[in-house]
Formats: structure tokens, C-alpha cells, sequence
């Protein structure tokens, strides 16, 4: 069986942790594309910026700020992206969090933060209800 996938400009897309880094560049490339977008994270001014410079280089963009550990808050963005385009084609669980030290320094307080968000936000994602 032959998958076919729609066109980037025909696909409405969902980008965790948007505001920075690799979420940035490729909320960047898939507007430069021309899908449409519902960007993620915590800055809302950052956010309301990338909105803003989306939308001057004719894409289309709405922000979404939530922490993606708040179970809820996703739910509402999934709600937002359905509100605004009716669907949603592609998630991208790009945001993370990264521990930098030795092994035997990090606590277990950090150590778990990052698998909390490193792990369960993206399997929390999928058993989101898919909003109609």
C-alpha cells in the first residue's frame, strides 16, 4: 500500500515549543510553504512577533501559549487549530527539555521534568480526543 501525503500548502500543522530553535525554523519553512499554522509556547510575545512576521511574508499563523505538560491547555489547542481551520494535518512535538552536567550531579527532580516532557507530553498528545 502507497501512502500518499498532502502538499505542505494544503496542510494545516500544529508546532510545539515554536518560539525558538528548531520549532522556529521550521514554523519558518512550513509557512514559507504555505501551510497553515497554530504555533505553540510558553512566550506569548514571542509568539505574538512570529505571528506577526508570518503574516508579513503572507502566511497564515495563530498562537497558541500553553506549556506543553498542561494536558489541558493542549486540548485547547487542538480545539483552536479545529476552531480557526477545521482540521489538523500534522503535529510536530518539537518542544523538549535538555539537562546539561554529569550523570551523578543531576537531581532526580530535573531528571524527571525531562522525562515528564521529553516522554509523556508526546504521549499525551496522541490520546488527546480529537476535536470536532
Amino acid at each position: 500500500m502507497q501512502t500518499s501525503l498532502k502538499p505542505l500548502n494544503q496542510q494545516v500543522v500544529v508546532i510545539t515549543g515554536a518560539s525558538s530553535g528548531i520549532g522556529l525554523a521550521t514554523a519558518m519553512l512550513a509557512a514559507e510553504r504555505g501551510a497553515k499554522l497554530v504555533l505553540i509556547a510558553r512566550s506569548a510575545k514571542t509568539l505574538k512577533h512570529l505571528v506577526a512576521r508570518i503574516a508579513n511574508t503572507g502566511g497564515t499563523a495563530i498562537d497558541v501559549v500553553a506549556d506543553v505538560a498542561d494536558r489541558e491547555k493542549m486540548r485547547l489547542a487542538a480545539q483552536a487549530a479545529v476552531d480557526r481551520f477545521g482540521h489538523i494535518d500534522t503535529w510536530i512535538n518539537n518542544a523538549g527539555v535538555a539537562i546539561y552536567g554529569r550523570l551523578d550531579e543531576v537531581n532526580e527532580a530535573d531528571s524527571r521534568r525531562l522525562f515528564d516532557t521529553n516522554f509523556w507530553v508526546s504521549s499525551m498528545v496522541r490520546l488527546l480526543p480529537c476535536p470536532t
